[in-house]
């Protein structure tokens, strides 16, 4: 049994309980937000023995062996550093942290303590995600030629909520351009070779709508990333054989394969589930196995999603 503590009572950490409770040999044993009282009520929400209204007081619990990270990106790098010097494995929600400086020191802190680290990215471990990429190394769609995602949708301009908050880690890239990022990427198998963006700032500071531009071995990517305006959130991979259409692609349950004339070829599908269960499964197969990394979500991942805010968004 894998025990997990949860830093973060939010919606997201709501969700990750939910999946904990369905996946074998998982057991969620300690909650901690800053407010006790919202603590104490996740823990009755999810039947979780221990509630906290500080980290620390987690950290210390020696029925926590891995701690989820789901607070807001501003905190997540104190967070991280105080769960690996006090020998918990870490599973950080996305953003994982906002430069790459961050990004390596976090990495070679769980090296240098032998502790897990992984970028909670869901999306890469769905099956959909797994049946995009057996289609492109059969060649279904033969060789890639481009890929287009859009990924967005209106938020209330509330400087005080987490999206429109530049003290909280707020801004489009964080929220969503990391799925962007990883997924185009992932999907293709491809590396990022050059990149360049379109930035729009709101008045709070952070970038509310990104066009984003990769160059993934010579194959161009375009992201459309936004906080204002509903988009479909669908991927589009091209090919010379035609082309693979992903829906809603860092969450959804479908992936179409299409034919030269756009005509439907096979459509993937599965019921729509908390797909935070296979991150779990993953990180708690890497626990057991030893493994401080995981080669799906990669710490390089990590680092280029990184890489990519210092440069377009002067994060350095």
């Amino acid at each position: 049994m894998v025990r997990f503590g949860i830093i973060g009572a939010g919606g997201i950490s709501k969700a990750f309980a939910k999946a904990a409770a369905v996946t074998e040999g998982v057991q969620v044993t300690a909650v901690a937000a800053q407010d006790l009282k919202r603590a104490e009520a996740f823990a009755r929400e999810f039947k979780i023995p221990h509630a906290f209204g500080n980290y620390a007081q987690l950290l210390s619990d020696r029925s926590v062996d891995v701690v989820y990270i789901g607070n807001t990106t501003n905190f997540h790098y104190q967070c991280i550093k105080m769960c690996l010097s006090a020998g918990k494995h870490v599973l950080c929600e996305k953003a994982m942290v906002e430069t790459e400086a961050r990004a390596i020191e976090c990495f070679e802190l769980a090296r240098k303590n032998n502790c897990f680290l992984m970028e909670a990215m869901w999306s890469r471990f769905l099956p959909k995600t797994k049946k995009v990429r057996e289609w492109i190394e059969k060649g279904r769609i033969g060789r890639i030629t481009g890929v287009q995602a859009t990924i967005g949708n209106y938020v209330k301009k509330d400087p005080a909520n987490r999206f429109y908050s530049k003290e909280l880690g707020g801004g489009a890239m964080y929220d969503l351009g990391v799925y962007a990022i990883d997924m185009m990427t992932y999907f293709t198998e491809l590396d990022i070779t050059g990149y360049s963006a379109k930035v729009i700032r709101a008045d709070t500071g952070v970038d509310e709508t990104v066009s984003l531009d990769l160059d993934l071995e010579g194959v161009p990517a375009n992201a459309l990333i936004t906080f204002n305006a509903a988009v479909p959130e669908d991927c589009f991979i091209y090919g010379e054989k035609g082309c693979i259409r992903v829906p809603r692609f860092h969450w959804g349950s479908d992936a179409i394969l299409l034919d030269p004339s756009m005509k439907e070829i096979e459509h993937f599908s599965k019921p729509d589930e908390n797909g935070m269960r296979f991150e779990i499964e993953e990180a708690v197969w890497c626990i057991e196995n030893e493994f401080i990394s995981s080669e799906t979500a990669t710490p390089e991942m990590t680092l280029m999603s990184s890489r990519i805010y210092d440069s377009i968004l002067g994060t350095k």
